[in-house]
């Protein structure tokens, strides 16, 4: 075969690939998403929303703040520091988790828990995990705008489709309400108003830097179906 058609050839095989690459990213995104992000304040129902999402659209939901906790007490199983039983009483050993809890807990809320490299790689672990691929429903992430752009790159990366960001919007006196209510080990300290007030001042700044055309605001006191049917009109429309 003379040189020519050797070439002619091999731009051919060149040219079959690359569209057929093209074709498969194009599908590839046509098949992704949807990918959200929950963000309100302590108590304002990221959860349950987050969970109702994962059922709806048949997608993972990636709860950070369980996520962190589980590697903060793995941790401290491992070091003996918080679940040692030597020189201590059953009760004193369940006092201490409490209290490490308590304080974990507490930290993350107000985004000190460890630093943004930590968070951000717990968080690209559970993104880049095959489950995710598909889609996915991040809840309680990000809470800072260097978080945010981090999650921005990995957007980038994996080239999503853009994130919906969804803000659970509820008063302060309902968010503290639910706070006593609901009993949980870092709302029994004295600590809910805080809490709160740590998220007012993040919160700010997470809004402005998403922008008005990428977040959806919902009301948070409104009953699970109604939120359901504002969440189904922002993904699906």
């Amino acid at each position: 075969m003379s040189l020519p058609r050797v070439a002619t050839s091999i731009y051919a095989i060149f040219l079959a690939c690359a569209c057929m690459l093209v074709a498969s990213n194009l599908m590839a995104a046509s098949e992704n998403g949807p990918f959200i992000v929950v963000i309100g304040a302590p108590a304002a129902g990221k959860s349950e929303s987050s969970e109702m999402m994962s059922e709806m659209y048949n997608i993972p939901s990636i709860d950070v703040r369980q996520e962190l906790l589980e590697a903060v007490e793995l941790e401290a199983r491992q070091s003996g520091s918080v679940y040692s039983l030597r020189n201590s009483t059953r009760h004193a050993v369940q006092n201490n988790r409490r209290k490490a809890k308590k304080a974990a807990l507490d930290k993350l809320e107000a985004g000190e828990l460890v630093s943004d490299d930590s968070l951000n790689a717990l968080v690209a672990s559970n993104i880049f995990d095959p489950k995710s691929s598909g889609g996915f429903v991040l809840d309680g992430y990000p809470m800072t705008v260097a978080q945010a752009e981090f999650l921005d790159s990995i957007v980038e990366v994996k080239q999503m489709v853009p994130l919906k960001v969804l803000y659970l919007n509820v008063p302060d006196e309902v968010a503290l309400q639910r706070m006593k209510e609901r009993g949980r080990v870092d709302d029994k300290y004295g600590f809910a108003e805080k809490r709160l007030e740590s998220f007012r001042s993040m919160i700010g700044p997470l809004l402005d830097y998403y922008g008005e055309e990428a977040v959806i605001e919902i009301d948070g006191t409104q009953s699970q179906s109604d939120i359901a049917a504002a969440i189904s009109k922002f993904i699906e429309g």
